[in-house]
């Protein structure tokens, strides 16, 4: 019931088609296709009632091994008739000729296996709260459409341009339909004000023949997975190999359908995905809308976001498109909010304060490429090598920094850096390696071999980011340099599993204070296995595959609001 109407939701279900015999019933996974949409409709909220419609007795059978209550159709509305309306004006009557009213009829055809509870609920939120007559469910069309006309075609686009600035039409998909019971009293199919519910490719998917079953099969053995995730040479490529990870680990363990979203303007992040063999959807702006209408086209099960920041306007667009929500993030201080929305969260640090449902934390979730994976470090008691690290862009200039406090360690201790192609102290690192007593050679982008240098290291300079956990997965020691406050917060609570030594914010860290470090460190061989052997236990690189089995189990959480309407006349 809905503010006092009664709501009779009717299901049509004949027999026989044209096309493919007892399509209603054919079995679509484990079950038949009726079975699909009478699950959506008993676990609709505003449904009051629920009736099959069907002339056959295989599809009542059916039917009520599934829980439903079926009324029998006569035959000659069991045809191949051009409108469902007989049909369903002849359920409402024999409804109200048992002396029970309905206010609200909501037609749920089977052929639209994938359309969820929340949609039924929200058509008949709309179709009430807005005094429509109807409420039917379109899917989006931003193609260029085309019709004939005395046998030459006619653009039925007023200009052309990107899929993205055309005028969205809409065509019907059958899988909800609410209206009031007036409405079926009128000559035309849904009266005079009728609003619309877009559902995504997926929720309004329609089966009509074998082939169709053959896409809805495989729509439900492999679930579509959208990775929201940006990465340059500027901002680095941190997130997108994080991705990347979790990505191949879905690939290997599931056979689900994985596409990334990522901004034009960060062409060093779409040409390494594309390289791995993911499609990738390109956002010609960063505008919200945009990004918006790249996933209800996609239509995924499931959505990653792997941002530095993820904003609560987003996530609450995101919250009625009907995909299950997944943030990557260090902290939970990388979400805006966390409450109010149904999302699973993964993280690498543990939170003191209370989670949300669906958090999962901790070193064990520290999601690394497969380089930092089984490899043997070897403690050596003579060091030999320090490396320095400070992501993509370095932004506070430590690289600088930490060469030129390292000045005047052990001659016999070879030192080098590792910078990204963004690095904007190149022509200050060079002027300060031309004065320095050794040769401190600059790596730019040392890509998958980074992990080699890591392991062949004795010690490693480095900022708090996920280097941390690489190197603990290698069972290389590390001293850190925050490059920010939220690092500073993070490290310092990193700091107590004994793989690392914090020193502080990188700016605030005195040159004087990073050399005895290092030194002190590389004396102590002990000390490094010691720091080596923790590391190696908090950290297995087993991180993608948690985070992808975490990614396939959200499928089957509820989801919120599916869709987006508006008012046709």
């Amino acid at each position: 019931m809905k503010d006092g109407l009664r709501v009779l939701a009717v299901v049509p279900a004949r027999g026989g088609t044209d096309r493919v015999p007892y399509l209603n019933i054919k079995r679509l996974g484990d079950r038949p296709l009726l079975a699909h949409t009478l699950d959506a409709a008993m676990a609709a909220k505003t449904l009051d009632r629920i009736v099959v419609s069907t002339e056959d007795a295989t599809v009542r059978e059916v039917a009520e091994a599934a829980g439903a209550e079926v009324l029998n159709r006569p035959a000659d509305l069991a045809r191949d008739i051009p409108s469902l309306k007989p049909v369903i004006v002849h359920a409402v009557g024999e409804i109200e000729a048992r002396g029970e009213r309905a206010d609200v009829i909501v037609v749920l055809q089977v052929t639209s296996p994938f359309r969820e509870a929340a949609a039924i609920d929200e058509a008949v939120e709309r179709l009430v709260s807005g005094a429509f007559d109807a409420v039917i469910s379109v899917t989006e069309d931003r193609t260029l459409s085309w019709r004939e006309k005395d046998g030459l075609l006619v653009p039925l686009f007023a200009k052309e341009g990107r899929r993205d600035e055309q005028v969205p039409a809409y065509k019907e998909n059958g899988a909800v339909v609410a209206l009031r019971r007036a409405t079926l009293d009128g000559a035309s199919r849904f009266g005079e004000r009728v609003s619309f519910l877009v559902l995504d490719k997926r929720a309004g998917f329609t089966v009509h023949d074998l082939e169709d079953f053959w896409m809805a099969e495989r729509l439900l053995r492999q679930p579509r997975i959208l990775f929201r995730v940006d990465g340059s040479g500027r901002m680095g490529l941190g997130h997108v190999y994080r991705s990347l990870a979790i990505a191949d680990a879905l690939r290997e363990t599931s056979q689900a359908d994985v596409a990334f979203l990522m901004t034009a303007d960060h062409t060093e992040g779409i040409l390494t995905v594309s390289r791995r063999g993911y499609p990738v959807r390109v956002a010609g702006d960063g505008q919200l809308e945009t990004y918006l209408e790249h996933v209800r086209d996609f239509a995924p099960a499931i959505l990653i976001n792997d941002l530095p920041q993820i904003e609560d306007r987003y996530l609450r667009a995101l919250s009625h498109l009907g995909a299950t929500t997944v943030n990557l993030v260090d902290t939970l201080d990388d979400l805006e909010r966390t409450e109010h929305y149904t999302q699973v969260i993964v993280s690498v640090m543990n939170e003191d304060r209370e989670t949300p449902e669906g958090f999962y934390g901790g070193p064990e979730y520290a999601i690394l490429r497969s380089h930092f994976q089984g490899r043997v470090k070897d403690v050596r008691d003579e060091p030999r090598l320090v490396l320095l690290t400070f992501g993509g862009s370095d932004p506070q200039g430590l690289t600088v920094k930490a060469a030129g406090a390292l000045r005047d360690i052990d001659p016999r201790i070879e030192v080098v850096a590792v910078a990204g192609l963004a690095f904007p102290y190149r022509t200050e690192f060079e002027a300060l390696a031309s004065t320095l007593p050794r040769k401190v050679p600059l790596i730019n982008e040392a890509g998958g071999h980074i992990a080699d240098l890591m392991l062949e290291a004795d010690v490693v300079v480095c900022s708090g980011g996920m280097t941390v956990y690489e190197i603990a997965a290698l069972g290389t020691p590390g001293i850190v340099l925050g490059q920010n406050t939220r690092e500073e917060q993070r490290m310092r609570e990193f700091a107590r599993y004994g793989t690392v030594e914090y020193l502080g914010l990188g700016t605030d860290v005195a040159e004087e204070a990073i050399a005895p470090a290092v030194t002190s460190l590389l004396a102590d061989a002990p000390r490094r296995r010691e720091m080596s052997a923790r590391g190696r236990a908090l950290v297995d690189g087993l991180g993608a595959v948690r985070a992808a089995e975490v990614v396939l189990g959200s499928v089957e959480r509820p989801k919120e609001a599916v869709g987006r309407g508006g008012e046709t006349r």
